[in-house]
């Protein structure tokens, strides 16, 4: 065999080497949420009631989820979020949010939620349980802002505001992960309550998380 095809062949197989080793570190580990979940929005931190969106008015509504009638916070909004993994656990620090409004081409630009929350490993071995159920701002009022300064871009009333909302975690060792994608629908209308919101599904979702570890 030539000098030429002996340093071909190393050069395959230390091709085929570096790939192995690439594809079994920093892989996804978290396809369709498996490692850390979105279970989906809830009315409340028991987390026994699902959400699936509210009910707006295009000039009058702040904030959502809406404040409370008796004005005590908000009313709604809680994410619910679930660590699978039994031997650590995982620090969650934001909330990503993206949007879009159907029979629209407006890009809504998105926005990020800072949530604190420690989810401990599933096998309960730590105070903090694996889920919970945290309330988060789902459309701020700096988007409000923008979807009534572009008021003229939107279809006729009544339409459907799509909120897309996904954590991002770090594991305890090290590794961050990203949960499934969990959906909340804002139906704008001429008055605030004149509409119908479909019924709640938590724990279903549109997409897979992402993940940087293998778990464990």
């Amino acid at each position: 065999m030539g000098t030429g095809r002996i340093f071909g062949s190393i050069a395959i197989f230390a091709s085929i080497v570096a790939l192995a080793t690439w594809g079994g570190c920093g892989g996804s580990s978290n396809s369709q949420g498996v490692s850390f979940r979105s279970l989906g929005f809830f009315q409340d931190e028991t987390g026994t009631v699902g959400e699936s969106g509210t009910c707006a008015s295009l000039h009058d509504t702040t904030v959502i989820p809406p404040p409370n009638p008796d004005g005590s916070g908000l009313d709604g909004g809680f994410l619910g979020l679930q660590n699978s993994m039994i031997a650590q656990g995982i620090n969650v620090d934001h909330v990503n949010l993206s949007y879009h409004v159907n029979g629209s081409g407006l890009a809504i630009p998105n926005d990020v939620f800072a949530l604190s929350v420690r989810l401990g490993p599933a096998d309960g071995a730590e105070v903090n349980g694996p889920t919970s159920f945290s309330q988060i701002v789902i459309v701020s009022p700096a988007i409000m802002k923008f979807i009534n300064d572009n008021a003229s871009r939107l279809p006729d009333l009544p339409f459907t505001l799509v909120a897309t909302a996904t954590a991002v975690g770090t594991a305890d060792s090290g590794d961050v992960f990203t949960t499934n994608r969990s959906n909340f629908n804002v139906v704008f209308s001429a008055l605030s309550g004149g509409c119908g919101i479909p019924t709640p599904t938590p724990g279903e979702s549109s997409e897979g998380g992402t993940g940087t570890g293998t778990g464990g």
